[in-house]
């Protein structure tokens, strides 16, 4: 994946937890939804800081 494509996706994962986070109400599915996209933005920041992409 290419930088750009990294960046992307973070801003991507950063919207759907926003769109998450302003429900009235999440149930279960939510919430385990909202902790994996947690995870996924985690892990994409982490491949931006340590430069784990494609030039």
């Amino acid at each position: 994946m290419k930088k750009k494509e990294l960046e992307e996706r973070v801003a991507d994962i950063e919207g759907s937890i926003m769109c998450m986070e302003c429900k009235d109400h999440l149930d279960s599915d939510d919430y385990l939804q909202l902790g994996y996209l947690n995870q996924e933005l985690a892990s994409a920041k982490k491949d931006l800081e340590n430069g784990n992409y494609e030039l």
